[in-house]
């Protein structure tokens, strides 16, 4: 039986200060579930739910959560049985606000935690910027430059086989000649815009082709001198080790909520670079809750690129945790109080809340 004495499930929107355009979709508000348990000596965990409002990135989506969490996940703690099948983001945020309360109450940050079975985790990480897709050459060429200025450690931008996302990046690269520049077509890509884009001298094409189709990803990678990221296709170790074998990536980008947990996503970018891929951790709009614990993978040696978690500003006015912000050499600090180190402020939780549940044994 579960030592846990209360789930609270509390969802809560927060406006991005710039939205953010891909090929499936646009974001300008974040709508989250946050999870919080409480053991029975009264210390509080918490993780987050960070699928998107609509079912348009994975076949999540932030309100068919909240029903799964609160009909079925938080249920089945106390009833000692397994977890439903699927629903990866809504697992991984009531698995990471368990093992939150667990380190919170043992004293251990979830770095030194992770660190123990997979390498010494660094105290600061070096991130990128994503770009979203901008109206004109000119728009893109703007907020690229502004991420240069910041010393940006990398550069990617979301695209589609639209002659305005390819030109665009061809000035990008045009205008910055040394720049670590890429791409993402979150499955979008065709034969032709690949062609295109791997001729730009880029560090990866991420997710060219749909999740689904890992013998198109891995004709892409045999065909490109630039190297093939995978993101929605990697979904499991399974589907992990089908797109190895195809040779499908020689990057993966590892995302805590998209593959069911921290713990998971750790084995994932491990698994990966033991294979010889490069490894690094994307961001999925999260507010300080979940940027904090997948901050603690992304401080992981199997991670050797930047990562896409970038400071707290870059995406919103106010978080509802204190902000995560660059330090002066632009790295990321990882949190090193117990548990994630974060916790949500109630005056920010309050002011973005716009439905609490509370779940009792």
């Amino acid at each position: 039986m579960s030592d846990l004495t209360e789930v609270e499930l509390v969802r809560i929107r927060m406006p991005l200060v710039t939205s953010l355009v891909s090929a499936h979709g646009t974001e300008s508000v974040r709508d989250l579930v946050l999870v919080r348990v409480q053991h029975a000596d009264g210390t509080d965990g918490w993780g987050e739910c960070s699928a998107l409002a609509r079912p348009t990135y994975t076949a999540e989506y932030t309100a068919g959560a909240w029903a799964v969490l609160r009909d079925e996940l938080v249920p089945a703690i106390w009833r000692g049985t397994d977890q439903v099948v699927g629903h990866p983001m809504a697992t991984a945020a009531l698995s990471s606000a368990r093992l939150d309360v667990d380190l919170r109450r043992r004293g251990i940050s979830l770095a030194a935690h992770l660190g123990a079975r997979h390498g010494r985790p660094a105290e600061r990480v070096p991130v990128g910027a994503v770009v979203g897709r901008q109206s004109s050459v000119e728009d893109l060429l703007a907020v690229v430059n502004r991420h240069v200025d910041q010393g940006t450690a990398l550069v990617k931008v979301k695209v589609t086989p639209h002659p305005v996302d390819l030109d665009g990046v061809a000035a990008v690269r045009s205008a910055w000649p040394a720049l670590a520049l890429a791409v993402d077509g979150n499955g979008s890509l065709d034969a032709r815009s690949v062609s295109i884009l791997g001729g730009l001298d880029l560090a990866y094409v991420e997710q060219p082709a749909p999740a689904d189709d890992l013998m198109a990803s891995a004709a892409y990678a045999r065909r490109l001198d630039v190297p093939v990221a995978l993101d929605e296709s990697v979904t499991s170790a399974a589907a992990l080790e089908v797109a190895l074998a195809l040779g499908a990536g020689q990057v993966i980008n590892v995302k805590p909520a998209r593959v069911g947990g921290i713990a998971l996503a750790a084995d994932l970018a491990r698994m990966a670079v033991d294979a010889g891929c490069a490894v690094f951790i994307g961001g999925m709009l999260e507010s300080g809750v979940g940027r904090a614990a997948a901050l603690a993978v992304a401080a992981l040696p199997a991670c050797t690129l930047p990562t896409d978690l970038g400071p707290s500003s870059r995406y919103v006015a106010a978080d509802v945790t204190d902000p995560l912000e660059l330090d002066h050499e632009g790295l990321l600090a990882v949190p090193s109080g117990p548990g994630t180190g974060v916790v949500p402020r109630a005056d920010r939780l309050a002011e973005m809340a716009v439905d609490r549940l509370v779940l009792r044994r």
